[in-house]
């Protein structure tokens, strides 16, 4: 190891800790803190951001990243570094610390005060808190730069090198792709599947969820399953990955499909190399990949025809009363009901890139100064209006029903779809790899996809850009093609249509 190298791995493991830190308090105040520890705890958040962001920026770095790119002599994994830490260095060195520290402490109390705002329907109660933090964000997008438009440089932080133009282009071709089946396979499908909308026993879902999990391969002694107002996976440092799912005031399927999708985040995290835990390469190249983990679990394997037959009498050992006449036809039809739902994380998968489009335009709006956040729920209705068909009749299944803007996340969304998008390319490919790959998911054994995901993408961690490893993993291009295949595939035969 050159010396340079040596310099700079133990300010690498420091700030690991202290993102490590962070998110355990970030986990903590979804999970465990009492609401009245929210003005504290985001004190707290902001000084740890603070300084977290103080040790990226110490000119040292700078000093020590430029000797290494010089070198030629570093492994893989040390070039991989390298390159990633530069580019968060020279953003972070263009952030002001009291942006840092003010962004921090307003979303940890903006946080808590959507907690507190869902429930009762009250966007006003959550307003003052959303116009800070789009204001701070704004402010945070123009110190880092960008060319053309200002939400570039929030959705560089989650899908790096992408552009809005590009997301537009997605969503475009989608749209294009996916238009006759969505007028197809709705206009077919008025099934209502009474039997999914019981009383569930939540005692007896956390049960099944725990199960789950675990027959899916997340490691119970590398990681937690708890419940929080909106499922979230978070890596917390080596051996320790905690998911949530949520069972009061949802069906069985939204907290089973919750688990799944959030077990597809944990074992991402739970299968990147130990041995780089404490480097920027060791981390996943983009939250898009990461979304394609769980889009994948929950979709490709959790909605296969031959993972429900598997599923299905496990269901019934819990809930004979509920399920006890359900055939395993009915069953599948059932959680593959396309619908033209108010709600995103319970959205079918035809369905579900249409709420996507919705917040990708409603945040392109905001940092474009051509729509205010007073304005958001009347947008917000309209919008699902034109997009989905239907319109919220609150706040809580309206413009309040996600996270995301209360914690600062302007720019997350489109990566929900790019997830998407990736999750059935990759399917595809592991399919032609392995031969009877769904055959194993009627016994309830999806080892052999983990091994796969495994080998091909958790191992590789951030050794290349997000867009490369895809690249290299499906052997060429990457296009909306696969999905678009897979969803005409999956209703061609749900409904014996000719699409």
């Amino acid at each position: 190891m050159t010396h340079a190298w040596n310099q700079l791995l133990p300010r690498l493991q420091e700030l690991a800790d202290l993102n490590s830190t962070a998110a355990l308090l970030y986990w903590d105040q979804a999970v465990l803190m009492p609401p009245k520890g929210a003005a504290g705890r985001a004190r707290s958040t902001a000084t740890l951001e603070s300084i977290a962001h103080n040790r990226l920026t110490d000119p040292a770095i700078g000093e020590l990243l430029n000797e290494l790119a010089a070198e030629d002599s570093l492994e893989e994994s040390q070039r991989a570094t390298v390159r990633i830490l530069k580019r968060e260095y020279d953003r972070a060195t263009k952030l002001p610390d009291k942006l840092v520290k003010e962004l921090a402490q307003v979303t940890g109390v903006a946080y808590q005060a959507w907690t507190e705002a869902k429930p009762i329907s009250d966007f006003a109660a959550f307003q003052p808190h959303l116009e800070k933090i789009v204001e701070l964000k704004k402010e945070q997008a123009d110190a880092i730069g960008f060319e053309r438009e200002r939400y570039d440089a929030l959705l560089d932080m989650y899908e790096p090198g992408m552009t809005s133009t590009e997301v537009e282009a997605m969503f475009s071709q989608l749209t294009e792709g996916l238009a006759p089946v969505v007028d197809a396979v709705l206009g077919r499908a008025r099934e209502d599947h009474e039997f999914l909308r019981g009383e569930y026993n939540d005692g007896a879902k956390e049960q099944l969820c725990r199960w789950l999990v675990e027959q899916l391969g997340f490691d119970t002694e590398g990681g937690r399953l708890d419940t929080s107002p909106h499922p979230f996976t978070s890596g917390i440092g080596l051996g320790d990955v905690r998911q949530t799912t949520r069972y009061a005031n949802v069906g069985l399927m939204e907290s089973l499909y919750a688990a799944i999708h959030e077990t597809g985040h944990a074992l991402y995290e739970q299968g990147l190399p130990a041995e780089w835990r404490d480097l920027p390469a060791g981390q996943v190249p983009s939250f898009g990949l990461h979304e394609s983990q769980s889009r994948m679990w929950e979709n490709q394997v959790g909605r296969n025809r031959c993972f429900t037959d598997w599923l299905l009498p496990h269901l019934k050992e819990l809930f004979e009363n509920e399920l006890g006449t359900a055939t395993p036809e009915e069953f599948h039809r059932a959680v593959n009901q396309p619908q033209r739902s108010l709600i995103r994380v319970e959205a079918d998968e035809l369905t579900y890139n249409l709420h996507i489009a919705l917040r990708f335009e409603l945040e392109l709006a905001l940092f474009r100064d051509e729509l205010a956040v007073a304005d958001l729920p009347d947008a917000w209705d309209e919008g699902m209006e034109k997009h989905l068909g239907v319109r919220p009749k609150s706040h809580a299944e309206g413009v309040l029903q996600d996270m995301h803007w209360s914690i600062g996340i302007q720019g997350y969304f489109p990566t929900y779809s790019l997830g998407t998008l990736y999750a059935a390319a990759f399917f595809a490919k592991a399919e032609s790899e392995l031969d009877g790959l769904t055959d194993d998911f009627r016994k309830g054994d999806t080892s052999r996809l983990l091994e796969w995901l495994r080998s091909n993408i958790h191992s590789k961690a951030s050794l290349y850009e997000a867009k490369d490893l895809a690249e290299k993993v499906l052997g060429g291009p990457f296009s909306a093609t696969p999905f678009v295949d897979y969803l005409k595939d999956k209703y061609r035969e749900l409904y014996d249509l000719s699409i």
